[in-house]
């Protein structure tokens, strides 16, 4: 358990950096835009949210996989209103996949709702693989 809440908090610290990384690169002569400021500061509510909400199933926590849940479900408006940062022209599929990502943390949501971790696992693993997507096509 300590090991998995240092991870998480290892893992947490590392996207913030990142983040800070990123943004400064996308920033340079102040030339980003408020809503790519946006994205940069939401990326690690989607990173943290998403590794508690993992480790809420695999400990049966339906409270905590809730509100994990509804944070990372919180912020998806603005990730619809984002541009990514690449392949701009293909914003109708990055707008897709985070509408795919909306989807599947409501399944996982509903099967943690229901108490069939199982199925919650089964659901978050998709959830894993929209990010993995989204990333590998629109992220630099």
């Amino acid at each position: 358990m300590r090991k998995l809440v240092k991870f998480t908090m290892s893992l947490g610290a590392v996207v913030l950096l990142q983040g800070a990384i990123a943004a400064s690169a996308h920033d340079m002569g102040g030339h980003m835009d408020a809503q790519m400021k946006k994205l940069h500061a939401m990326m690690p509510v989607f990173s943290v949210a998403s590794a508690e909400l993992e480790s809420a199933i695999n400990k049966g926590d339906a409270d905590t996989a809730k509100i994990r849940a509804d944070r990372i479900l919180a912020a998806i408006p603005e990730l619809k209103k984002s541009k990514p940062h690449k392949h701009v022209k293909e914003r109708k599929k990055f707008v897709a996949l985070a509408t795919k990502l909306e989807e599947n943390v409501m399944i996982t949501a509903d099967q943690v709702k229901k108490g069939n971790f199982a199925e919650a696992k089964a659901a978050f693993k998709k959830v894993e693989e929209v990010c993995a997507a989204c990333h590998a096509k629109f992220r630099d």
